[in-house]
């Protein structure tokens, strides 16, 4: 609670901008529940609390991914003609990977497509070509790693094992793209890859992608697991793996978050320890701890998760 985390005070205009983006390519239906359940998630905010410094027109583009995302997810997690077809899924991913890439549109692409096709170009326009290609990868891994496990898990009804789920996790919550925009979101400060391949700078992006994702479970645990039985949850996995009462479950995902943290702030300290850092590093772990720090921030008063049902009183509204 000590770290900062003022957000940026772009945060409405960047929802509003990113909402006439999706209307605009129809990956939003104009359909007044959608619609309010969309502004009532508040993304701009997320975007704002995890970039807080990031210039207006940058954070655009980080909160039109994180909208690609969320809404990307939302089909693969919730949707059973969707989350329980691999092989559809995979082409479904495939088609959008191809764009990304730079590939042109399909005669009849999809609205997730064309809404991939602007940012790629807008991501081009203001990244270099080394940052673009790190960050495709790191998409690539998000959902052949990531989403397509998780798919199979929800279509065959089997409940993956502990650790594996972990590292599943690490790449389904897409965390690695995010941090992507940590150096994206700031102008001039994408790392050379020097910088980049430190062994501490990949343990501390390795342990904030397990922090967020894991936190992120106990927050969508209720959507995910009691209202779509979907396995793909943390405190689920832990209730089935450890045979653990709801209760025991919550406290263990928090136990594990928690020594993840201290273990990233160990972490920290050891970066800082070697002598003079890079202030380009410096800057990429105050993102991360903006990433750790504003993403419960964000999940505490969005819409997204909130339910008068919900398991933790905190979200009952």
């Amino acid at each position: 609670m000590s770290w900062s985390s003022e957000p940026s005070l772009h945060a409405r205009a960047i929802d509003r901008a990113t909402r006439t983006r999706v209307l605009a390519v129809k990956l939003l239906p104009r359909v007044q529940p959608v619609v309010r359940r969309f502004d009532a998630s508040q993304f701009g905010l997320l975007t704002a609390y995890t970039y807080p410094r990031g210039t207006r027109e940058r954070l655009e583009v980080c909160n039109d991914w994180h909208v690609w995302l969320f809404l990307f997810d939302d089909q693969a997690d919730e949707q059973e003609e969707v989350g329980q077809r691999p092989e559809y899924l995979q082409e479904y991913v495939e088609s959008c990977l191809k764009v990304l890439r730079g590939g042109p549109l399909r005669a009849r692409a999809t609205p997730l497509e064309r809404f991939t096709r602007h940012l790629r170009e807008r991501m081009g326009s203001l990244a270099s070509e080394v940052w673009l290609e790190r960050f495709t990868r790191d998409v690539e891994d998000y959902l052949y790693r990531g989403t397509l496990p998780a798919a199979r898990h929800w279509a065959e009804g089997t409940v993956p094992e502990l650790e594996p789920y972990i590292e599943q996790r690490s790449m389904d919550s897409a965390m690695y793209t995010a941090l992507d925009l940590v150096e994206f979101a700031h102008e001039g400060q994408e790392l050379p890859e020097a910088l980049f391949q430190q062994p501490l700078v990949q343990r501390l992006r390795h342990l904030c992608a397990r922090v967020v994702g894991l936190t992120n479970d106990l927050f969508s645990f209720e959507k995910e697991v009691l209202w779509h039985r979907n396995p793909n949850n943390f405190v689920h996995v832990l209730r089935v793996n450890q045979r653990l009462g709801l209760e025991a479950a919550i406290h263990a995902a928090i136990g594990v978050i928690n020594a993840d943290t201290d273990a990233f702030l160990a972490c920290e300290e050891a970066l800082l320890e070697q002598g003079p850092v890079d202030p380009r590093v410096l800057s990429y772990v105050e993102g991360m701890k903006a990433w750790i720090h504003g993403n419960v921030r964000w999940s505490m008063v969005t819409g997204r998760y909130s339910s008068q049902t919900s398991p933790f009183p905190e979200l009952r509204r």
